[in-house]
Parts: structure tokens; sequence; C-alpha cells
């Protein structure tokens, strides 16, 4: 028997080097992802594509310096190997051998890369958000001489903000704000409540649209999708709950009774609880914890052996009283706990919104930008009717391929600019006048969850968007 060929380790990176296909890669720790990148950018620039119109968008400063050392040296390996070895480099990253064309094509890369104006754009997303709003800032409504804050610089204004809603609400100015405060203390302490703060600030866009229409409105919408009455609260949920008309009393006493009966101590310490909720009709708001504990345990569950064997054998009917009551009583809870999250949402929120308003106000009157800003006002740029799509015409003519690094610690707002920017790519002329590609390579299972807001689900959910609009566009569409 012939053996079998060895495989070709280098196949998979090739594919993905292909300049003729968009291409999703998703690729494990160790498994060469910057080598991919380079390749591909290598392979686009060999295929004919100008410097200028490739846009690597890398998640760090140091991985995009790190990917233009490494094109520049193998560009600066190409333009001074000999013959032999430059074309064995090639077939390496091509899979087909190199004519003498390529080969001085090759050599000439490394001169028409430093030619380019501006060079190659390899630049983290926050650094081609920031160029671009420099280019449009009139158009993306913010001054054009504004300037970007550093993390710490974000931080510390933050903290202004904080500061300063927090006096205001304990001075109560206004009561709401007092109220608010008073409602998310009682959950959280304010170490907490500065991280919940932090949390919002990078949802702000999401934080404004729901109080677009007041804060007011907001928990009204809140109160609606959770089944909450107008003006109901915890307190008057319990306080109507605890109404004889509200449960079978009679029927609860006679099953208190029987419990006390039966000889088990379990069925005693009921029993007494029981007693005494449905006695004390003036006490039974302030004890209703202590009744609900009677059917459920710490953790929220039905006790499984409650009643007992030998209160059943005394009296059998009790066991339907006490169903009933128990499941009463876990819609009672549901709907107190919904009230709960709906005030202490709603105080949150409000507080949240004053804080964020703070900020912007900050930074408004001093013309800064934070980083989420820089990627939230690009976004807006690219998709604000009427100027979206003369920005989008003037980028247009000048990116052709665009390849994202370490995709999978992509914010859903950056894809959505990635998006805006490949608008074009697959669609009208710009599909039919020359090939333009999308390439990511990532893997979700290293997203770093939760910072930046990353969303290893988007990774996902953006393959099968370029996917499709690849594929309608009859372009080559290629996952690895």
């Amino acid at each position: 028997m012939s053996a079998r060929p060895k495989p070709d380790p280098g196949a998979q990176q090739r594919l993905a080097a292909d300049p003729a296909a968009s291409v999703w890669v998703a690729a494990s720790a160790g498994t060469g992802k910057t080598k991919v990148l380079t390749d591909r950018a290598l392979a686009l620039l060999l295929a004919g594509s100008e410097p200028a119109r490739i846009l690597c968008l890398t998640f760090t400063k140091a991985a995009a310096a790190e990917m233009a050392i490494r094109i520049g040296t193998r560009l600066g390996a190409w333009a001074t190997m000999s013959d032999a070895d430059l074309r064995k480099n090639l077939t390496s990253l091509t899979g087909n051998d190199a004519d003498a064309d390529q080969l001085d094509r090759a050599r000439q890369l490394f001169a028409r890369v430093l030619d380019a104006p501006g060079g190659m754009r390899i630049e983290t997303i926050h650094a081609f958000c920031q160029s671009l709003l420099r280019r449009f800032p009139l158009e993306a409504g913010i001054p054009p001489h504004f300037r970007v804050m550093e993390d710490r610089s974000a931080a510390e204004a933050m903290e202004h903000a904080v500061a300063q809603v927090l006096d205001r609400a304990r001075d109560g100015r206004p009561k709401v704000l007092k109220a608010a405060l008073d409602t998310v203390t009682q959950r959280v302490g304010e170490d907490g409540f500065v991280k919940l703060i932090g949390i919002l600030a990078a949802e702000r866009e999401n934080v404004a649209g729901v109080r677009q229409a007041g804060d007011a409105q907001f928990e009204a919408r809140l109160r609606a999708r959770l089944g909450l009455r107008p003006g109901e609260t915890p307190d008057s949920i319990v306080r109507q709950a605890c109404k004889d008309e509200t449960f079978a009393g009679d029927a609860l006493k006679r099953a208190a009774r029987v419990l006390g009966q039966s000889g088990s101590p379990t069925d005693a310490t009921a029993s007494r609880a029981m007693g005494q909720w449905l006695g004390r009709v003036r006490g039974r708001v302030q004890r209703f914890d202590d009744y609900y504990d009677v059917f459920f345990t710490q953790k929220g569950g039905r006790r499984t052996r409650f009643p007992t064997k030998a209160a059943l054998e005394l009296d059998p009917s009790i066991a339907r009283v006490l169903d009933e009551e128990a499941e009463r009583l876990e819609t009672v809870r549901t709907r107190r706990d919904a009230a709960r999250l709906a005030v202490t949402t709603a105080a949150l929120i409000r507080l949240a919104g004053a804080v964020l308003d703070s900020y912007a106000a900050y930074k408004t009157a001093r013309a800064l930008l934070d980083f989420d800003d820089l990627v939230l006002k690009a976004k807006e740029l690219l998709r604000r009717p009427g100027v979206a799509p003369w920005v989008l015409f003037k980028l247009d003519g000048g990116i052709d391929h665009i390849l994202i690094d370490e995709a999978q610690d992509t914010n859903p707002d950056q894809w959505e600019v990635v998006a805006a920017l490949a608008e074009e790519f697959f669609a009208g002329e710009g599909a039919r006048d020359r090939l333009r590609t999308v390439f990511a390579v990532g893997d979700p299972k290293q997203s770093i969850f939760s910072f930046q807001r990353a969303d290893p689900a988007k990774f996902v959910a953006m393959q099968e968007h370029f996917r499709a609009r690849v594929e309608a566009a009859r372009q080559q569409w290629r996952r690895l």
C-alpha cells in the first residue's frame, strides 16, 4: 500500500488569505491568528490592492503595532531576498508558482507601502473612529477641535459626576432624586452603586433610549411590561394579600388546628405561625414573610414534606387547602418581586441618567469625547439620514478590504460601524466595479466577556450578516 500523503499544514491558512474571497475564521489560541491576518494583507497587496484601500482593525495598539511590524518585515525581506527564496516564499503564501511578474511586484511592495499616503491603515477601532470624526466633525455634530479623553481622565470625570448627583440627591434637589437614592441604597452600598453606574455608563446609548420620553414614562412602560397596575407597590401588594377576602380563612384555621394535633414538631411550628398570622389582622403585613416561610424554603421552593403524613391521616382535605394557599402566596411573591424590580430599576435609571447627563455636560463644556463616544458618534454618523450616504460615498472610494482582528471582542456598537463601512461592498455599483472583501478572525471561546461590552454572540450574528450579503452579490464566501 502506498503511504497516505501528509496533509499540508498551510492549506487552511492559504484559503483564509485568498484575496478573491470574503472569509470568516474561527481560530483557537495558538493557531496563528496574527499570521493569517498578516498573510491575507500581504496576499491582497500582491494581488494588486492599493495599500491605502486596505483597512485592518485590531483590538489594541500593541496588536496594531505587531501587525505593522510583521508586514513591514516580510515586505522588506521580499525586496532583498534571492529569486529562489522569494519564489518559495510566495508559493507558500498563495499555493501557486510565482512567475517573473509576481516576483517583480513583490519586490516593489515595500516601496509602494512606504509611498502610500498615510501608509497601510492598521489601527484600532477607536483610532479609526477618531480619524473619521476628525474628517467629518460637522456632519457628526461635534466640535472640530474636540479632544479625546484618556481612560484616567474619563474615570475622574465620571467620579465627579457621581459625587455631584449624590450631593444633589442627599439635599433633595429634586425630591424625586432623593427618593431614587433612598430606594437604591436599600439594595446596594456606595461601592456597588458606583460599579452599577459604570456598567450603565457603558450602555449609555440604551439608557438614553429608555429615558427618551422621560423617567416617569420609562417606569410606566416597565410596570406595564411586568403586568403591574399604576401605583402598585411591593407594600400595597402585600397589604392586599393580607385581607380576609383574598384567602380561605376558615379552611386555613382548620388546617392549622389539624397540624397542631399531628404530633410532628414541624407541623407544630407551622401551626403556630399560621395561627398567629391568621388571628392577628393588624399584624399580618409585618408578619407576612414569616407566614410565607411556612410554605416555602429559604431558596423559594415549595416544602416537599408539608403537611406531614401524620397530619394528612387526621384530615386528608387539608392538602388541597394548603396547596391552594401556597399557589396564592407564590403569585403574591412574584408580583411583589416584580414591583420591587420596577421601583428599584426606575430609581437606578433615574440616578444613572442624572449622572450621565452631568458627565455629558462636563464633556460638552470642554469639547471632550471619551473612547465610547468615538464609536457611538461614528456609528451615528454612518447611520444618519441624509448625511450617511454622502459620508459613505466619500469613504467608499477609499476602502476595498476590511480585516478585523480578535473579532470575538468586538462589541455591538463597533460591529455596527464595520457593517456601515461595508454597506456598499456587496450592493449596487460597489459590488460590480471591483472586488471588495470582508475578513474576520477570532474565537468566541476566548472572548473577554463583558470587557468593553464584548458580545461573542454578535461574532456569530455578524458572520451570518456578511455571509448573506456576500452570497447575494454572488461573490465567494468562506468560513474556516
